[in-house]
């Protein structure tokens, strides 16, 4: 298993897969690029549980929501632009 935060969103499909299978309630052929979040993760714990996995693994902050309405790809793909980029800073913070 990976325990590294990945470098591409193969990767991150990877670890969210792997996440996933940890879980216990998913069998391997489940976790797939185009398999629905809502679907892999089966009830409101398990939302939690990745959230906070996903938050130790990649100190990435995931709604809830986000986690039901896309597909692994999509949610891969979000998680990879929010590590990504840079955020701005807030107004009247220094410069």
């Amino acid at each position: 298993m990976t325990t590294s935060a990945p470098d591409s969103t193969g990767s991150m499909i990877d670890l969210i897969g792997e996440i996933l299978l940890s879980m216990g309630e998913c069998s391997p052929e489940d976790v797939h690029a185009g398999a629905r979040m809502g679907d892999l993760l089966t009830d409101s714990l398990m939302v939690v549980e990745m959230a906070m996995a996903l938050h130790e693994k990649l100190d990435v902050k995931v709604d809830e929501e986000e986690l039901r309405d896309v597909t692994l790809a999509e949610f891969a793909a979000l998680l990879d632009a929010r590590r990504t980029s840079v955020v701005p800073p807030r107004d009247g913070a220094a410069r």
